[in-house]
């Protein structure tokens, strides 16, 4: 008897060994309990049984699991439910649980073993064993027990590794969302960062613009009184050269009659008035009285002429900086082009020739200040790209629906890469100090308005040639 209980005590500690084991190394708890309920009925000699998991539902009621199952033990719910309920060991070598007798197909009932397993106070599951010879008793509970502890544990630790998977998936879910809100808010950021460089560079460009706006209407106040203050004294001028020129006529009248009155005296003059005319004859030879005669119209001619184009000048001047007013009106693109050369050509004159050719073109609507500036900023960009000495063409044209401004240039030309970015705002070509980058933008915008657009073509190296389209005024 000692050498079978030494041999069954080896035999159950190496099923539990390998048991945990081969749970710890991963192995499915099922089939880890359909080898030790195999070991437990061979150790025991039943014929039958069941390991078991205790659950319990929200009410803490408590139902049992199967993890390893020989026979299902229907009617036997009123006996294990006693060890359900109080935690405790049942035997019951005598059963009867059920007064009408076992069901149909349900393995005879003669003696019965049922031990829960129990961590501290909780139970986590129920062993059942039934029919051994000669039925159960507090021994085999004894040598059970490490078989009882080593099912808890392994019940236990499976609850952990399902709880820790539920965890990991809980943490996998919770993370893949926290990636979700991470990449949600970085597209977030991205978008209102974006928004907010467009917001900004749009309200730079509008502040530079309104500072343009408020230096050409500042310089257009001053260039209008400077223009007020010249016409002032060129206006008597004119009128002074214009009297002078016919105070002249009287002059050289009155002058043809001295020399017939000289000539028809004759050398029978003496004394004091043959010796006056002599002095005069001699002071009309060392002066050369004919060559002054003839200048001195000239020069009044030229002095007309230089009135006539300061007064242009400052009326241009005056058509150039004239306010605006806000309203769109009937413009002659020829007319605002030809006022516009007048009042640049200072800067145009010393570097490039000009040619103009004005085709017939009908008005268009818009608003000649804004037009005038436009046009300022094509010639002065045109003129600053010639290195040294060029031609600027000056075309108009009238195709379709739009009249067209065309100006071209010899000079440096562009390259792709500055041609894609021209009209950019603060961009620019120039060194530091020579230019804000916003002629090319704010002319865009002015041409936009005015429902037109600009159009360039450059080559590098062979000039460039910048198109102005726009609409013309319908119902004339």
């Amino acid at each position: 008897m000692a050498e079978r209980a030494l041999h069954a005590s080896n035999t159950l500690l190496q099923a539990l060994t390998e048991a945990q084991l081969e749970f710890i190394g991963g192995s499915d708890a099922h089939l880890l309990f359909d080898k030790l309920l195999t070991v437990l009925l061979e150790l025991t000699e039943s014929e039958y049984g069941f390991i078991g998991e205790v659950l319990r539902d929200a009410q803490g009621t408590p139902s049992l699991r199967s993890h390893a199952l020989t026979h299902e033990l229907r009617d036997l719910q009123t006996l294990f439910g006693r060890v359900l309920t109080t935690g405790e060991p049942l035997v019951a070598n005598e059963p009867n649980p059920h007064a009408g007798g076992l069901p149909a197909g349900h393995p005879p009932l003669n003696a019965l073993l049922g031990l829960p397993l129990k961590s501290g106070d909780e139970l986590v599951g129920l062993v059942g064993i039934a029919n051994r010879p000669g039925g159960y008793g507090p021994e085999l509970i004894e040598f059970l027990q490490p078989f009882v502890a080593t099912c808890c544990s392994i019940i236990l630790g499976r609850r952990g590794r399902e709880q820790q998977k539920h965890t990991e998936e809980l943490l996998r879910q919770r993370e893949e969302e926290l990636q979700r809100h991470r990449d949600h808010l970085e597209e977030l950021v991205q978008s209102r960062t974006e928004s907010l460089l467009h917001t900004t560079v749009a309200l730079e460009e509008r502040q530079a613009q309104l500072l343009h706006s408020e230096r050409m209407a500042s310089l257009g106040q001053l260039v209008a009184g400077i223009a007020h203050e010249i016409n002032n004294p060129l206006g008597y001028i004119t009128s002074n050269l214009a009297t002078l020129t016919q105070y002249l006529s009287v002059f050289t009248g009155l002058l043809k009659l001295h020399r017939e009155l000289a000539d028809g005296l004759g050398p029978e003059l003496q004394g004091p008035r043959a010796e006056l005319l002599e002095r005069i004859r001699s002071l009309e030879q060392q002066e050369d009285l004919d060559y002054i005669l003839g200048d001195v119209n000239e020069l009044l001619s030229d002095s007309r002429e230089g009135a006539h184009r300061v007064a242009d000048i400052v009326q241009s001047l005056k058509a150039f900086v004239r306010e605006d007013s806000k309203q769109p009106e009937l413009v002659d693109v020829n007319k605002e082009l030809a006022t516009t050369l007048k009042v640049v050509w200072n800067q145009l004159k010393y570097r490039c020739e000009v040619k103009c050719d004005y085709a017939q073109v009908p008005p268009i609507l818009g608003r000649p200040a804004q037009l005038n500036q436009v046009f300022t900023h094509l010639l002065l960009n045109a003129v600053q790209a010639i290195p040294e000495r060029g031609v600027i063409h000056v075309t108009t044209l009238h195709e379709g629906d739009e009249v067209l401004v065309r100006i071209s240039d010899t000079g440096h030309g562009m390259t792709p890469e500055v041609l894609s970015k021209i009209f950019s705002p603060f961009f620019t070509t120039k060194p530091p100090g020579k230019g804000a980058g916003l002629g090319l933008s704010i002319s865009e915008g002015i041409i936009t308005s005015h429902k037109g657009r600009i159009e360039v073509q450059s080559q590098f190296g062979q000039g460039s040639t910048f198109t102005v389209r726009l609409p013309v005024a319908k119902d004339l």
